[in-house]
């Protein structure tokens, strides 16, 4: 593994630390210091708004400077001085204040990573999927990690866990190597909120399969905020759900690790069609309440669901898009992922109140209509090997 390569996949074994001690244990903690479930879904709800609102505004900065690098650097280094601060905060206002600028500022600067981190291995040949897999290594072990250390050490642990974890994601972040071509000829892109650069790439045919992806990903954000929930309802114990939430988890890493040899077989709209056909059998099962053997089962097909539209979405998007819109492009994905995101499962919670697991049905639709934009798309201009 050359230098930068290292480099790069140290970056995002470390990137996703500070979000599994947040799954894990933000809502306890919140509770514990007295902020109710409404303000719990304020402090969590308010920095994905932000991402919303400044995304694409910072891909765009990010695209302008010298290097992607400074900007990493810039928004973990803010999200790990703020997350110092977190265990000093007091009362629902100010924790909303300082929880949002801990994470906030590393979420917006995560699609440029993205961008960066896929031209830099589309340049030096090594598989953007094997280092994002270490990063899904890195949140399940985290995960197991956090659960331990608070249960030995008590809830005022997780204040300093994170801490510490937004720290190693800035370090990591600093010993990343320059991440843009310095001999590559740069434009400065124009625009008002999009560029136009980004406008012209995003022709109809590439826009579909991305907005497909981004239905796609909504979908899965419905399973982790529910499935829990489901599976205890349907009589599963706490530690077989965790398992099969670990099994989903490790699915999508062993896929990405094998993913240099599926991308260079199947064009990447192809691998999207492919997500969304699996998607509509996973979610059909889950309105049947299956027996175990076939969670298990759906739990496998994470491996494809997720890991091939989101994956194939970034390969596409870089593949269709130059190097100096590159964290703009990414950005405004990570943006249709958010809005979506958040859509989809206010929806579902909505429907969920009153059908139940009948309520996978807007993910079943939501999907069948992934594949019709996939399809569309693939009409419009058929695949190549450019894809």
């Amino acid at each position: 593994m050359s230098k930068p390569e290292f480099a790069a996949t140290r970056y995002y074994a470390t990137a996703f630390w500070a979000p599994a001690v947040t799954v894990t244990y933000l809502p306890i903690w919140l509770n514990e210091r007295g902020i109710s479930d409404a303000q719990i879904g304020v402090i969590n709800t308010l920095p994905m708004a932000g991402m919303l609102l400044f995304s694409v505004f910072v891909g765009r900065l990010a695209d302008r400077a010298s290097d992607w690098k400074q900007a990493i650097m810039i928004g973990t280094g803010l999200a790990a001085f703020c997350s110092l601060l977190l265990g000093f905060a007091e009362g629902f206002w100010m924790i909303l204040l300082i929880w949002t600028m801990a994470t906030l500022p590393a979420g917006l600067v995560s699609p440029v990573a993205d961008a960066a981190t896929m031209r830099l291995s589309l340049r030096l040949g090594f598989s953007f999927g094997v280092t994002r897999a270490w990063g899904t290594v890195g949140f399940l072990s985290m995960c197991f990690v956090t659960g331990y250390l608070v249960l030995w050490f008590g809830a005022a642990s997780f204040v300093w866990l994170f801490a510490f974890a937004c720290l190693a994601r800035f370090l990591a972040a600093v010993g990343l190597p320059r991440l843009r071509d310095a001999g590559q000829p740069r434009i400065k892109p124009e625009g008002t909120f999009l560029s136009r650069e980004v406008i012209a790439a995003f022709r109809p045919w590439v826009l579909l399969p991305v907005i497909a992806g981004a239905v796609l990903f909504a979908n899965h954000m419905v399973m982790n905020a529910f499935s829990s929930l489901v599976w205890k309802q349907q009589g599963l114990t706490e530690s077989t759900i965790g398992l099969l939430i670990a099994l989903g988890a490790g699915a999508e890493a062993a896929t990405m690790f094998a993913w240099k040899r599926i991308n260079t077989r199947f064009p990447a709209r192809v691998l999207i069609l492919i997500a969304g056909v699996v998607s509509v059998l996973r979610w059909i099962g889950m309105t049947l309440s299956p027996p175990l053997w076939v969670i298990v089962l759906m739990q496998l097909g994470q491996a494809v669901t997720f890991t091939f539209s989101y994956l194939g979405c970034l390969y596409f998007i870089a593949k269709r898009t130059s190097e100096d819109i590159s964290a703009e492009a990414q950005s405004l994905f990570g943006v249709m992922m958010q809005g979506l995101s958040i859509l989809v499962v206010s929806s579902f919670g909505v429907a969920f109140g009153v059908i139940g697991v009948n309520a996978f049905w807007i993910c079943v639709v939501l999907s069948a209509l992934a594949i019709a934009m996939v399809q569309l798309s693939l009409r419009m201009r058929g695949p190549d090997p450019s894809d």
